[in-house]
């Protein structure tokens, strides 16, 4: 009898201690991972930006002439797809628009850089928002949801 109470005791006490448990262990992974992808991205950012011009110039050649002059910002903004869960770097940048500039009166135009991390590596495919920041795509109306640092060592 104490065989079958044991049993029937131990198996429940497994699926209720791995229900607890799941969440919080799942979270800790991920703040871990998230840690690492940003160690990475820092120390990739230079070839990143490079290989999202080089992305861009095979979908888009003009536009890519254009990204050349582009004022890269040094702020990082981490987010996430709403949708996908993947974990995104945006990057600010804004240009002179050269049409404005030849009138004396020149606008800056902004984008949005977009890098995303997959399978423990950074991915630029030369995806970018245009006429939009960094802080107004995470927007609640905007596909992408900020990530709050635990412990950030720099943005």
């Amino acid at each position: 009898m104490a065989l079958i109470f044991w049993g029937a005791l131990l198996p429940a006490a497994l699926i209720l201690g791995w229900y607890i448990l799941h969440r919080p262990v799942r979270q800790f992974a991920e703040e871990l991972q998230i840690d690492q992808a940003c160690d990475l991205f820092r120390k990739q950012r230079e070839w990143l930006e490079a290989h999202f011009l080089t992305a861009l110039a095979k979908h888009e050649p003009l536009e890519r002439l254009r990204w050349d002059d582009a004022h890269w910002h040094d702020e990082i903004l981490w987010a996430r797809d709403r949708q996908s869960h993947a974990f995104l770097a945006l990057i600010g940048v804004h240009f002179d628009d050269l049409t404005d500039a030849e009138l004396g009166d020149p606008h800056p135009r902004h984008a949005t850089a977009l890098f995303e991390y997959r399978r423990g590596r950074w991915i630029a495919e030369g995806k970018r928002l245009d006429e939009v920041s960094p802080d107004q795509a995470v927007l609640p109306n905007h596909p992408f949801e900020p990530v709050v640092l635990i412990n950030p060592r720099r943005t």
